[in-house]
C-alpha cells in the first residue's frame, strides 16, 4: 500500500493528465467524425437532431467513470491514512465528530418549515419532499453556516496571532 501511495504521489498527476488528454482526444475524434458522418457543419442546429446524436456519450461516460475512480481512491487512501498514522489523524477524527454532533444537534432542533420556499415544495405533489427532508436541509445549511463562521473566526485569530509574532 505504501508503494502504491508513493507511486501515485509521484506519478499520479501525470497519469491523470494523460488519461484526461486521451479522453479529450477520443472526444474530439468522435465529435469530428460524427459531425462529418452525419453531414453536420458548424451552422447546424444540434437541438433538432439530439435523438440522432450518439457521439457525445463516450466522453461523458468516461468522465463519470474517472470521477468515480478518483472518489474511490480518495476514500481508500483517506481510510488507509487514518489507520497508518493514527496519532496524526486524531485532529481529523475529533473535527469529524464535532461536525457530526453539530449536524445532529441542528437536525433535532430543526422545525418543519411552515412558510417560504421549502413549505411550498413540501406541499407540491411534483416534488417528493417530506418533513424529514426539510429537517435535513435545515440542519445541513445551519451546519455549513456555523462551520463557515468558525473558519472566519479561526482565520482572524490566526492572523492576529501571526501579527504579534
Amino acid at each position: 500500500m505504501t508503494y502504491l501511495y508513493n507511486f501515485l504521489r509521484k506519478y499520479g498527476p501525470y497519469l491523470v493528465m494523460g488519461a484526461s488528454l486521451l479522453i479529450l482526444a477520443i472526444f474530439f475524434v468522435n465529435v469530428n467524425s460524427g459531425f462529418s458522418a452525419m453531414g453536420f457543419d458548424s451552422n447546424t442546429d444540434l437541438i433538432q437532431h439530439k435523438k440522432e446524436i450518439e457521439f457525445f456519450n463516450f466522453p461523458l461516460k468516461a468522465g463519470m467513470v474517472m470521477v468515480v475512480i478518483a472518489a474511490l481512491f480518495w476514500i481508500l487512501f483517506g481510510i488507509a491514512g487514518l489507520f497508518t498514522n493514527f496519532r496524526s489523524s486524531i485532529k481529523f477524527l475529533v473535527s469529524f465528530a464535532v461536525i457530526i454532533v453539530l449536524y445532529f444537534v441542528f437536525y433535532n432542533s430543526a422545525e418543519v418549515e411552515s412558510s417560504g420556499r421549502l413549505f411550498e415544495l413540501l406541499n407540491d405533489p411534483n416534488y417528493h419532499i417530506n418533513a424529514d427532508i426539510t429537517k435535513h436541509i435545515s440542519a445541513g445549511l445551519k451546519t455549513m453556516l456555523s462551520l463557515f463562521g468558525l473558519s472566519i473566526v479561526a482565520l482572524i485569530i490566526s492572523e492576529v496571532l501571526s501579527f504579534f509574532k
